[in-house]
């Protein structure tokens, strides 16, 4: 099978990389006939977070301090930066197989998984096709690394208590001054942290940001 375009699909934390075939499948509700993604699923570490006794989970980056809604996550920023290059290898070798066209290329995440999306899609040194997030935020600790400006869009619910969607929204508010093309689908408290909250709305809105990228 000839590709048109790959997507990488990044996993939640403590989740595992087939979680993420959820979203691959509304996707394909909005893919036209004539697209053909090849989905690539990386493995986030397993390591031990610091804030849940350093219990091992499967996880892109440590959490020093438990998360609190609406509080920005203190996270180890050595394992974040570590993920952001092992995901532009990943892009570094896909894009061979569209003799170097970049545009071809998709970030998607969604929670953990979305951070490190939008974080690794902003510190790379090349336009992708663009990056998709669900329910994640951008790190701070990314600034005094950033790439070229990535076209984005996210969503987040104001119902969700896991990553507070102020701390989402304070971060999409920074970068949208700082002049990147940011779409925010912002969902009502209705729609909480869950992957199938407010999933259909999301795709919906998605679709016609989606066409446009492909």
């Amino acid at each position: 099978m000839k590709y048109t375009h790959s997507f990488i699909m990044l996993h939640a934390f403590s989740m595992k990389p087939s979680d993420m075939i959820y979203y691959k499948k509304y996707l394909e509700r909005i893919i036209p006939k004539n697209i053909k993604i090849n989905y690539i699923y990386p493995k986030a570490p397993i390591r031990k977070i610091t804030c849940y006794d350093n219990d091992k989970y499967n996880a892109w980056f440590d959490y020093i301090n438990e998360m609190v809604e609406n509080e920005d996550d203190d996270i180890n920023s050595e394992h974040l930066l570590e993920q952001c290059d092992r995901i532009h290898e990943i892009l570094n070798k896909e894009v061979k197989r569209y003799n170097g066209d970049y545009s071809k290329l998709f970030l998607l995440g969604y929670s953990q998984g979305a951070c490190l999306s939008l974080d690794a899609g902003l510190t790379y040194s090349k336009k992708i096709g663009g990056v998709i997030g669900f329910k994640g935020h951008i790190n701070m600790d990314i600034d005094d690394h950033l790439g070229v400006k990535q076209d984005i869009w996210v969503t987040h619910g104001k119902g969700d208590d896991t990553i507070g969607f102020e701390v989402a929204e304070e971060y999409y508010k920074k970068y949208i001054k700082m002049g990147y093309d940011i779409t925010f689908f912002k969902q009502d408290k209705s729609v909480n942290h869950d992957a199938n909250s407010g999933i259909r709305q999301q795709i919906k809105n998605l679709e016609p940001w989606f066409i446009k990228k492909i």
